[in-house]
């Protein structure tokens, strides 16, 4: 019978920051210009868009951005989605689980409705009017997270223990990691019969973002 770990292994990439700013899709879904916008240009990262509103959850650059800043207000409204850009939070979490969506708002702490859904399942929440560095730091944050492969490494090993209860160590997921890059097959049965997992959904996800850079 064939055995999977005795297949080939390709070396997994390691990128440094320079490497990541070049391939990470950050989209701002904004009905108006927010200068942080060009500020994080200037500093690099190559791909930053602003949408007006979103017309489509599987429009192109929805669907292929890997982090996602929306206003809670003003947009939503295409969709005629309720609460506006809370409400698109909620519909981008539920159709794509693994992107890191931040709410972000110009209204004052004590008018956000802090308990809404859409603020809850955000991965993070800023005010407009919060310095640069919290913005640049977000984005650097989940960029590493997601390219990073110590940080891809990390989010497998939590991924695992999470659905299983445990997790190999560090070496042997790089080592299975290594595999599945070698066949350039990252779908969800592919990896479900490397780390012997049922529901490899979430995992998958995690690892064709990585490998498919």
């Amino acid at each position: 019978m064939f055995n999977i770990f005795k297949s080939k292994s390709k070396p997994l990439p390691e990128r440094d920051l320079d490497e990541i700013k070049n391939i990470c899709k950050i989209v701002f879904i904004d009905d108006r210009a927010f200068p942080i916008i060009d500020i994080l240009k200037k500093s690099n990262w190559k791909n930053v868009t602003r949408l007006n509103d979103v017309s489509s959850l599987s429009q192109t650059e929805v669907a292929e951005g890997h982090i996602l800043f929306v206003d809670i207000q003003g947009v939503g409204k295409k969709l005629k989605l309720k609460d506006e850009g809370l409400g698109l939070i909620v519909a981008l979490k539920q159709k794509y689980p693994n992107k890191r969506v931040i709410a972000y708002s110009g209204e004052d702490e004590g008018q956000v409705q802090a308990f809404h859904e859409g603020i809850n399942v955000a991965d993070s929440r800023l005010s407009k009017n919060a310095a640069t560095y919290q913005f640049e730091f977000l984005v650097e944050k989940y960029a590493k997270e997601a390219f990073s492969m110590n940080e891809c490494l990390e989010r497998i090993k939590a991924q695992l223990i999470k659905e299983l209860g445990n997790s190999p160590e560090t070496n042997e997921i790089a080592n299975r990691l290594s595999k599945i890059n070698a066949k350039r097959d990252f779908s969800a049965a592919t990896v479900s019969k490397y780390f012997n997992i049922q529901n490899a959904g979430n995992l998958a996800s995690i690892i064709q973002l990585f490998l498919k850079g």
